[in-house]
């Protein structure tokens, strides 16, 4: 990916803004409804992702104006995980703009997602006119105090005169390194008012930087005897596997996915990649001691579940590289901390080892055993739907297709199968704990990449973030959505039974059946827009999915799970 953050020339901006009728040399007060515009203009903001209110009229009116797009979602979380889609396809900044307090807590989930997935987000949030916020009025509120959990910068603009510096400096701390969402409340009255403070400029980012010490972390690594790599989101987002691929297969090491790793990290079929870690401590733990050294790629190990023992082992030799300094050591006690671009430190890895990064990636050329597969998933003893998730699977093309899974109780299955086949583009489970990342952030891949994605939800969790289907429809976006069916929070059961014994048969579970009254999905899922399928058969998985896909807008596919 580039190393360009805000990638719009300046003389493009100008010759935008003046194009609209905007001379600079003429010119010496802009609105801040105007500098909105130009603001969109001097960046290429493509879109703004959002759900308005009383609050944002103004903005909107202000948007009305510019050359950005406003992409409509009928809830916040649901606008919050398009524009992460979006970003994490593109590798750009997206803009999302919520509504004050009330509009903000809605979304905070999928910010929180956000924020601990490392994707940019520029945050506009509208509150009361500033005239009228020392009256504590409804729609005021502590705007800023409530995003500081999910935002790493956080900002309310005090008069009209700091919005072109706010706006700025915002935008360009979404996308330092560590990249993540940041948030700016902006008063609904300063649309209006003018400032002489209208400067706005491309700022290209060189953050492609390597430790001028990088030979001895690489000697340290040459002098391990068994040594895991662990590759954590920053491996995807800097476009990274070829060279950590090259690199590993040079070194002997074994390469697992960190845990909740959101996108694509490795190359699944490369004989280095030994699975993902699992989400569970002691498990990761038991994996961890067959090594002496460990070089953590990214921000951390992070795990769901605790299962009585620490994660890494005391007498691991731990090597991180990362590009920011707050996540180095921040879990683990680590022997070798390296602040560094992921890509450019690779680089000078490779360099120091005398290894080519650029050469062609030889061992991962072997195309999986679908046959085995289909033997496997379609064995007695296994749910019939299994095979039917498996076919759905193998419709889809590995290289290009986004595959998004969310944390139902099927959640793992299809991640075995998606590493199986050497699906390239895979994001998984939301790694805020939020359900609700995973619909949505499909409609946003979708809007980015003009292909179908593949969606896997269930039931249950369809429910936080099924707005979004509706923004696909109205987009026209051919999202495929797997919706598996139980009538329960499967997941939460075999937790439950994980951590107070007993089997799921037996035990009386409280609250987490939702069979009575049974929900009507496929009227709730129409009701958004989106044509239905019900998958049964093997025979039919083709046409429903050739179907799916040739559609202008999102299909549900409904497969019923054994509860």
């Amino acid at each position: 990916m580039e190393r360009v953050t805000l990638p719009t020339p300046l003389a493009d901006a100008r010759d935008d803004r003046e194009s609209a009728g905007y001379d600079s040399r003429m010119t010496r007060t802009r609105t801040g409804a105007q500098l909105v515009q130009d603001f969109i203009a001097t960046f290429g903001i493509e879109y703004v992702f959002g759900n308005p209110g009383t609050t944002e009229t103004t903005f909107l009116a202000a948007l009305a104006g510019s050359s950005a797009t406003y992409v409509l979602a009928l809830n916040e979380p649901s606008a919050v995980g398009i524009a992460a889609g979006y970003s994490l396809a593109t590798g750009k900044t997206a803009m999302v703009s919520l509504h004050t307090y009330p509009g903000l807590a809605s979304g905070m989930f999928n910010l929180r997602n956000a924020y601990l997935s490392g994707v940019p987000l520029f945050v506009v949030n509208g509150t009361e006119d500033s005239r009228f916020l020392v009256h504590n009025p409804v729609l005021g509120g502590p705007n800023t105090q409530l995003a500081e959990t999910a935002t790493k910068y956080q900002y309310e603009v005090r008069n009209i005169d700091e919005l072109t510096v706010a706006m700025q400096r915002c935008w360009v701390q979404a996308g330092l390194q560590p990249t993540r969402p940041v948030f700016l409340s902006v008063p609904m009255d300063f649309m209006q008012g003018s400032t002489e403070r209208i400067t706005f400029k491309p700022t290209q980012v060189f953050d492609d930087t390597a430790s001028a010490s990088i030979a001895q972390v690489a000697e340290a690594l040459r002098n391990a005897e068994k040594l895991a790599i662990v590759v954590d989101y920053a491996v995807g987002w800097d476009r990274s596997v070829p060279a950590m691929t090259n690199l590993a297969a040079a070194l002997g090491a074994d390469i697992y996915a960190a845990p909740f790793h959101v996108q694509g990290v490795c190359d699944m079929l490369h004989p280095t990649f030994k699975g993902a870690l699992p989400p569970t401590t002691k498990e990761v733990r038991e994996i961890l001691l067959g090594y002496d050294t460990a070089l953590l790629l990214g921000e951390k190990l992070d795990t769901f579940t605790y299962t009585g023992d620490q994660s890494v082992p005391p007498g691991l030799r731990m090597v991180q590289i990362t590009p920011a300094t707050e996540q180095l050591g921040f879990d683990w006690p680590v022997d070798i901390a390296v602040v560094g671009d992921i890509r450019a430190s690779l680089d000078g890895l490779a360099r120091a080892l005398g290894v080519d990064v650029e050469a062609p990636i030889t061992g991962a050329d072997v195309a999986p055993d679908l046959g085995a597969l289909g033997a496997t998933y379609s064995a007695p003893g296994r749910d019939p739907s299994d095979a039917l998730i498996l076919a759905v699977l193998e419709q889809f093309d590995t290289s290009s297709t986004h595959v998004v899974t969310e944390g139902s109780s099927e959640d793992e299955l299809v991640q075995q199968m998606a590493i199986a086949m050497g699906f390239r583009n895979v994001h998984f489970s939301p790694r805020g704990g939020a359900l609700g990342w995973a619909m949505p952030l499909s409609v946003g891949i979708s809007l980015a990449t003009d292909r179908p994605p593949v969606c896997f939800v269930g039931d249950g969790g369809s429910l936080f973030s099924v707005h979004s289907i509706w923004t696909a429809a109205a987009l026209h976006l051919p999202v495929v959505f797997v919706c598996f069916v139980n009538h329960e929070y499967r997941l939460l059961k075999d937790l439950w039974v994980q951590f107070m014994g007993g089997d799921v048969d037996t035990t009386r579970f409280v609250g987490l059946d939702f069979d009575d009254p049974a929900l009507d999905l496929d009227a709730i899922m129409r009701g958004f827009g989106a044509t239905t399928e019900r998958l049964t058969a093997l025979a039919d998985v083709t046409a429903v999915v050739e179907r799916a896909r040739a559609r202008s807008g999102p299909t549900v596919v409904f497969v019923d799970r054994t509860p």
